[in-house]
């Protein structure tokens, strides 16, 4: 039985609305009151369902995508993660089926009818193309930003592409994060990683990271599964979390992938290299046919 949206809604003016740092009403959809997923939505248009890495959460993908895509026809759904951000507890997600299960609660209420779109970074891209592989028909476009695969892992030695010295602004903890995750180490990154990063690092339950925010099995293998609508696939050559050169093979699994692997960037790419980021995207949403503010006359 599927979640009641009015009545959702009249407990939680109830209960006070909950509101994230953007001022937007935190949204839920529910298993059980211990398996649930946050989110919260922005614009109008195809539904895109948008998937943060471990040990983060929506709002780091929402920094970086909106400026990306805001001129577009296209209502952002942000989710945080079972395990992760306001996504918790999650002590009854136990495996990475009941991760889908939940999206498809909110594919329920978000996109009942017709074609969604799917964006992912890091294991997040993973668990977009297991949506993608339940819903192979429905998927009109997949992006997928550093994505995590399963089985073995190719990942080149680490490698910092650039270092201005701006971590030593950073107390230890915090210094360490930032330059394990990125190989960009300037002013811009630094004021990323403080702006979209820090507020999230250390939202986690380890229990559910363990059991269900995983590479499968899934009973829709995304391995195996075919996917027609336009695929694209950036990876960041220096990214020694998930590597790049089987992510370069995607591009054997999807008929109408663009996979680039960009240079100078590593895990963190959409942070490092947000022009290149926004530049594919921008034509990933012209090959779906999603117009522009200006081509739609708005």
């Amino acid at each position: 039985m599927h979640d009641d949206p009015v009545l959702e809604s009249a407990q939680m003016l109830c209960q006070g609305v909950r509101l994230n740092q953007h001022g937007d009403m935190t949204m839920r959809v529910r298993l059980s009151d211990a398996a649930s997923l946050a989110y919260d939505a922005v614009g109008s248009g195809i539904p895109l369902l948008a998937l943060h890495g471990a040990y983060s959460a929506r709002s780091e993908v929402r920094d970086f995508l909106e400026p990306m895509i805001d001129s577009r026809p296209v209502r952002r759904v942000y989710i945080d993660l079972p395990g992760h951000g306001d996504s918790r507890p999650s002590s009854a997600v136990r495996r990475p089926d009941d991760v889908l299960d939940l999206v498809d609660r909110l594919l329920d209420k978000e996109a009942p009818d017709g074609r969604f779109l799917l964006l992912g970074h890091s294991f997040g891209a993973h668990f977009a193309r297991a949506i993608a592989a339940r819903h192979p028909d429905r998927v009109a476009g997949l992006a997928l930003i550093c994505p995590a695969l399963p089985g073995e892992q190719h990942i080149p030695t680490p490698t910092v592409v650039r270092d201005d010295g701006v971590s030593a602004a950073l107390d230890p903890d915090q210094r360490a994060e930032y330059e394990g995750y990125f190989v960009v180490r300037t002013a811009e990154t630094l004021e990323r990683f403080r702006r979209a990063v820090i507020p999230v690092a250390g939202e986690v339950d380890e229990q559910t990271l363990q059991t269900a925010i995983t590479a499968g099995p899934h009973a829709a293998d995304p391995d195996t599964v075919p996917v027609s609508a336009p695929v694209l696939v950036i990876a960041g050559r220096h990214d020694h979390w998930v590597g790049w050169e089987r992510q370069q093979r995607l591009g054997d699994q999807y008929p109408r992938a663009t996979v680039v692997t960009a240079g100078d960037a590593g895990h963190a790419l959409p942070h490092e290299r947000p022009g290149l980021v926004a530049a594919l995207l921008s034509d990933w949403l012209n090959e779906i046919g999603i117009p522009t503010a200006a081509d739609s006359g708005q």
